[in-house]
């Protein structure tokens, strides 16, 4: 049995995906805004006997904050998530801000895929092979973005203001990748086409006929399903894919910008760090998510003329305890030897301002600490170590590692 996360999981291709999922024995969380229809889709799932694997989850996705409690309801009911459906937008013709600053379309179309994306990679990763959908309209070329209006303050325009979602969609997907977010998930960029759905949105009189017009010619969502059900069911083997009307899209070329997508990616947590996203103290669950995820870690030592001495490492835990290998005779490892006192940070690049300091005492020990190293080589990277990096097995091959495990004494931070 799969698990399912849909976003737009109560109107058109969302809720066909839904049943479909449900149909075929899988668990489905359902996301949407209104408790109507999601009372309605609940129905239909009962109907087909799969009440107890169907679970709606009502929420305004144009809040982060919103998201951010999305993302604690799914952990809630799934330990793992097979594949992330992001479905939701919602057409404005008149300019909307949300109740935390953020254009609506841009909020809903983006920023939402952005939080929820990042904010369930754990349980996603801890899937066999997991995907993440993004229903957008990639290949529309990143080179356009407007850079100094994101958030269409001038000269708004309904239709404008959506099509806009595509490019910044396909610049997440390219950061995603290029942050090593994941080895394992895949994501895909889908455009079905135009496709006869509920077409949510709020219409002045002359763009409501352009819709009803749509209505009537648009693709059925039957046939609009099959390329999905495609990637779902056979994710690509490339980390990011992109698909129009069922054909591969090359996503290597110029509509596929990996500076403009480090550039979105910092601009992005720079607006995400205006919502005081976490209160002093630590959450240890959220601690254990983020070190289960391929997040890097700061490693603090002390020098013996009492100075600090850092370094970037790989993680991983067991229990609380915070593990990582070291090179002997490296000056972690002698610090380490004359001074168990360390201190390791970690902080979730996508929630600025949040963070763990994890304060303990060191053990150091030789055994397991090459499987270890592989281990935590294939969570970051989807390699074994000297597969990932044979140039630095070459060059250290005469030289021992051991493994460092931190137990905690004392965990401060905001997260």
């Amino acid at each position: 049995m799969r698990s399912l996360v849909i976003t737009g999981g109560t109107d058109g291709m969302g809720r066909a995906l839904a049943l479909t999922y449900l149909g075929r024995g899988d668990e489905v969380v359902i996301v949407g805004r209104d408790g109507e229809k999601g009372a309605a889709v609940l129905e239909a799932a009962a109907a087909m006997g799969a009440a107890d694997r169907a679970h709606f989850v009502r929420a305004d996705l144009s809040l982060v904050s919103e998201n951010r409690r999305v993302i604690d309801e799914v952990r809630r009911v799934l330990s793992t998530v097979d594949a992330l459906i992001l479905c939701a937008r919602h057409y404005r013709s008149t300019r909307a801000v949300t109740a935390e600053g953020f254009e609506d379309n841009f909020a809903l179309f983006y920023l939402s895929r952005f939080v929820l994306g990042y904010g369930l990679v754990d349980l996603l990763d801890a899937a066999e092979r997991p995907v993440i959908l993004n229903v957008s309209g990639p290949g529309s070329g990143t080179s356009d973005v407007a850079w100094d209006d994101l958030q269409c303050e001038r000269d708004y325009r309904g239709m404008d203001a959506l099509m806009r979602g595509g490019p910044l969609n396909d610049l997440l997907g390219l950061g995603f990748v290029q942050n090593e977010a994941s080895a394992k998930v895949r994501y895909v960029l889908l455009h079905p086409g135009t496709v006869s759905t509920s077409f949510s949105g709020e219409y002045d009189e002359q763009t409501q006929l352009v819709i009803d017009h749509l209505k009537d010619t648009a693709r059925p969502i039957e046939e609009a399903l099959a390329p999905m059900l495609e990637v779902l069911d056979h994710p690509p083997a490339a980390g990011l894919s992109a698909v129009v009307l069922g054909e591969a899209l090359d996503v290597r070329g110029p509509a596929f910008d990996a500076d403009a997508a480090r550039r979105l990616y910092g601009e992005t947590t720079v607006l995400l760090s205006r919502l005081a996203s976490a209160a002093p103290g630590v959450s240890m669950s959220r601690l254990r998510r983020l070190l289960d995820r391929p997040v890097f870690a700061t490693v603090a030592t002390v020098h013996p003329d009492g100075g600090p001495h850092q370094s970037v490492v790989w993680v991983t835990r067991d229990g609380d305890d915070v593990l990582f290998v070291v090179a002997v005779g490296s000056r972690k490892e002698r610090n380490l030897r004359r001074s168990p006192d360390v201190s390791v940070l970690v902080s979730p690049p996508e929630e600025p301002y949040t963070y763990a300091a994890i304060r303990g005492t060191a053990t150091l020990s030789d055994e397991g600490a090459t499987e270890l190293r592989d281990a935590l080589a294939i969570k970051y990277t989807g390699k074994a170590y000297a597969d990932h990096n044979p140039e630095a097995v070459g060059r250290t091959r005469d030289t021992a590692i051991t493994t460092v495990r931190v137990s905690p004494t004392r965990v401060v931070g905001r997260l």
